[in-house]
């Protein structure tokens, strides 16, 4: 049974919305056998809360120039979402009130990981803008690195 929760977030036919699930094309397929993949599209509380053992949360990123990758610690979240650096697909429900039910009724956020890259253009059928394009295989090294790392139970990868 796979040991990280992966949830991919955005929604391809938006633009850079879309990244999460070109990031997770170029990630190696035995990384895939360590995550358990869950396609979301719209970030809510309900998932944070269900899912099993950590949590890696992957999605496009508003703040950021386009195309800098992020990769921060769910705990940071909050933090990131004060200084205008939050996941693009929470705005169903604002992301301060989303980490504080999953705060309330989990007791805190899931250990795990948010990362994405910051997009540029969410236009209907539109395609991946070339910074974000460009910036997918450099996201999913760091997608690799935390899977491994979190389904391994330690901050040094065991397998590379």
């Amino acid at each position: 049974m796979p040991a990280v929760t992966l949830l991919v977030c955005g929604e391809p036919m938006r633009g850079d919305d879309g990244v999460a699930s070109a990031i997770l094309q170029h990630l190696p397929l035995a990384t895939h056998a360590l995550l358990r993949i869950e396609h979301v599209g719209l970030l809510t509380p309900d998932h944070l809360l269900a899912a099993e053992g950590p949590v890696i949360l992957l999605d496009a990123v508003d703040g950021p120039p386009p195309g800098e990758v992020v990769d921060m610690p769910l705990s940071a979240l909050m933090a990131a979402s004060e200084a205008g650096i939050s996941p693009a697909s929470s705005h169903g429900l604002p992301l301060r009130a989303s980490i504080q039910i999953v705060e309330r009724l989990g007791g805190a956020m899931p250990e795990g990981r948010f990362i994405g890259v910051a997009g540029a253009d969410y236009r209907l059928g539109a395609p991946l803008s070339a910074a974000v394009r460009d910036a997918v295989p450099r996201c999913a090294e760091r997608l690799n690195h935390w899977a491994r790392v979190l389904a391994h139970g330690t901050r040094r990868a065991a397998c590379a």
